[in-house]
């Protein structure tokens, strides 16, 4: 196929930036938008000229349909992707991709059996300053990786939770920051870091008890397969919404990125390396979430409709849901957790 209809499930948040970038690429069409809330369908819809869908059925039901953008609250998005499937769509998953680790299997089966293809959304690998992180510690140009930590505080008030009913909660969510907020910290502490092997992590609610069921602040150490540790901290109590804080130890030399900056301190000067901000074209959006959406769904049509071109993929995000289900059961247990994978 030349190009890919493509639709987009949910008219939240991040339905729009998913829109916007399908309709930036140019593998792929912006076929419909789908929401059970009517109004909010034909709003989007209006806006990029394209046809409003009310149910999924509908969508799964419309051969013309290639894709589907499952972009709904977190407890739909296993069953969204199984039934994609078994219909023969194209699947482009926010994350979470599921709400744990065996219904994130039942996708993975799900997808291998029907032989489609699905990108996770992991767009915080594509920022420049991750591109550029992740080339110096593959290439070992500062040599040998030593340590990594990663800090996210954010700010999330009772009215964000009140703005949906799925919010806040372990039946429909999955959790609070860990799933929803911390998972593209947790996939870049596996991503530049390396294979992690367990978690001793514990979380907690402190600023909003009253408000959710689920936590807004959590902390973990990292156990990696080579021996080396990593340390991480969240949380949705914080004033802002601040950018994402990660350090590299090197053997010869630190990366920093902070401020949406890659800074470099080797020998007692630091060095600019990218910028994210700079690099950016406007975006829908948040500025914190990062700037990869359009670039890894150009990138996944790119591979549909032409010579493969690399995007992320279920397999990408199975150390991150298998690292925020180890923090969940090692905060229950008290103890050292495995990670066990899809």
């Amino acid at each position: 196929m030349s190009q890919i209809n493509a639709v987009i499930i949910g008219c939240g948040a991040i339905g729009p930036v998913h829109a916007e970038a399908v309709k930036n690429s140019d593998a792929a069409h912006l076929y419909g938008i789908c929401d059970i809330l009517s109004e909010r369908a034909e709003a989007l819809a209006q806006r990029y000229g394209c046809r409003v869908f009310t149910s999924y059925a509908q969508v799964l039901a419309d051969e013309a349909v290639h894709s589907v953008h499952i972009c709904t609250p977190h407890h739909l998005h296993a069953e969204m992707a199984v039934q994609a499937a078994s219909h023969g769509k194209q699947i482009v998953l926010e994350k979470p991709v599921a709400m744990n680790v065996p219904e994130a299997r039942v996708v993975n089966d799900a997808v291998r059996t029907a032989g489609v293809s699905c990108c996770a959304i992991l767009q915080n690998r594509l920022n420049p300053c991750i591109e550029a992180a992740k080339s110096l510690i593959d290439e070992r140009t500062y040599g040998e990786l030593l340590g990594i930590k990663g800090f996210l505080t954010w700010r999330r008030t009772a009215e964000y939770y009140g703005s949906a009913d799925w919010r806040g909660k372990w039946a429909t969510e999955g959790g609070g920051l860990l799933i929803n907020q911390a998972v593209h910290m947790l996939d870049l502490l596996y991503y530049l870091g390396g294979e992690v092997m367990a978690v001793k992590g514990h979380i907690d609610t402190r600023a909003l008890q009253e408000v959710i069921e689920v936590e807004d602040t959590a902390e973990a150490t990292f156990y990696y397969r080579d021996g080396k540790r990593g340390w991480f901290y969240a949380t949705n109590g914080y004033s802002e919404d601040s950018p994402f804080f990660l350090e590299i130890h090197l053997e010869h030399g630190v990366l920093r990125y902070i401020d949406n900056k890659l800074i470099l301190k080797s020998h007692g000067e630091e060095q600019l390396l990218a910028d994210d901000l700079h690099s950016s074209k406007s975006m829908v959006g948040k500025a914190y979430w990062g700037s990869g959406h359009a670039r890894l769904i150009d990138q996944f049509y790119q591979s549909l409709a032409g010579p493969p071109a690399s995007y992320s993929t279920l397999q990408d995000a199975s150390y991150s849901m298998g690292i925020l289900d180890a923090i969940y059961a090692s905060s229950r247990n008290d103890r050292r957790e495995m990670i066990e994978l899809f």
